[in-house]
């Protein structure tokens, strides 16, 4: 009898020692990982699931459904094969996307009991989010090399009827008398093609590896408030904008920036048609500048306000992701507002955005202001030998 009794307690110990090491390998698992029963109860659990979902012990966890657990959904999720791999009895894997902000590979494995009796399912999950978004860059890579082919081809067509209109242009604006009253218009033609030439040159960029470093550009004092009256000029053909209340209210001294003036001009032209494209029923656009403080730096401030529809907040940090867009197909390439991203990046600054549904949005230029004074050393004598 103390022989058999001495058997058990080995056995016993034996079995508790399985157990532990057991439960320690599936706690060591970085996967979150759980045995789900075949109503999608939680029987069981390891640590990173309990980490995962934000619960203190795995006890905490036990006796829940899995989908309010893991996803916090009160049905089960979207794509979910668990029900499959019980059924057929047979391994099944599948992906459960943007839970908790991640995505998630999940292999679901039949489990049984020791008479045969399906049970449930073992539910690994494995975080494919990084995955997942250098799988997304490399489709945008693969974007601009289509995006690098179409400009030159773009740049050949469109600069050659472009050329001719400026040369055209110019020989009117030699020709006509500046008093004659289609003389501003015919400046505004050079000014436009110009800019067209600029936006061209400004699409090669964007897609060339190293634009700055093949072609750096030269900069220049630009008055950054008189560049936004020159492309407010053009946004107001747009149709929305004779339904627009527009107000401007302007500092009073000339903020200057270094920079390059068409890429300006097009920065805020971009915005502004966004703005009026946002308001289709008409609405108000207040355009302001100011300078304040940041970091010990003087910058200047432009700020481009309208009362449209909003951006959804979910949005809001992807805006300036080149090809991001919410139009509809063909209404927009997703590269404008990361173009006039970079148009500020190049002089220096930064470019911000405010929105609320239905109450509308804020885009903010902000960029270090130039002094000329600064070049000048005591009693106006410059400061370069």
């Amino acid at each position: 009898m103390a022989e058999n009794a001495k058997s058990s307690e080995e056995l016993i110990a034996f079995v508790e020692e399985l157990k532990s090491k057991w439960v320690a390998t599936i706690d060591a698992l970085v996967d979150p990982l759980m045995i789900v029963d075949l109503d999608y109860t939680i029987s069981k659990a390891n640590r990173s699931m309990a980490e995962f979902t934000e619960h203190e012990d795995i006890p905490d966890i036990l006796g829940k459904k899995c989908y309010k657990i893991f996803a916090n959904q009160d049905k089960p999720c979207d794509g979910c094969l668990m029900k499959k791999a019980s059924e057929t009895g047979k391994p099944c894997n599948f992906n459960l996307k943007d839970v908790r902000k991640k995505y998630f590979e999940v292999s679901s494995q039949p489990v049984y009991n020791s008479s045969g009796k399906l049970e449930g399912c073992v539910q690994v999950y494995r975080d494919r989010t990084e995955a997942k978004a250098l799988q997304e860059q490399l489709v945008q890579s693969e974007k601009l090399a289509s995006i690098g082919l179409l400009a030159g081809g773009i740049a050949h067509e469109i600069n050659n009827p472009l050329g001719g209109i400026l040369i055209f242009s110019q020989m009117l604006i030699k020709e006509m008398p500046e008093d004659s009253p289609f003389y501003s218009d015919v400046k505004e033609i050079e000014a436009a093609t110009q800019r067209c030439k600029g936006i061209v040159e400004r699409l090669l960029d964007f897609a060339r590896a190293q634009p700055s470093d093949i072609h750096p550009k030269e900069k220049s004092p630009v008055d950054v408030t008189e560049a936004l009256k020159s492309a407010l000029r053009f946004a107001k053909v747009h149709s929305n904008a004779r339904k627009t209340e527009i107000s401007e209210d302007w500092a009073e001294e000339k903020f200057l920036v270094m920079g390059d003036r068409n890429n300006l001009i097009q920065l805020f032209l971009n915005l502004m048609q966004n703005a009026f494209q946002a308001m289709p029923g008409g609405g108000s656009l207040n355009l302001r500048s100011y300078k304040e403080m940041r970091s010990g730096v003087e910058m200047g401030i432009w700020e481009i306000e309208d009362s449209g529809i909003g951006i959804d907040p979910g949005h809001l940090p992807r805006i300036f992701d080149p090809f991001f867009t919410t139009k509809e197909p063909g209404e927009g390439t997703g590269l404008g507002l990361s173009i006039c991203y970079g148009i500020c990046q190049e002089a220096g600054g930064v470019l911000e955005a405010e929105s609320k549904i239905n109450i509308g949005t804020t885009f903010r230029v902000v960029l270090p202001l130039y002094h000329e004074q600064a070049k000048q050393g005591p009693k106006g004598v410059s400061s370069n030998p």
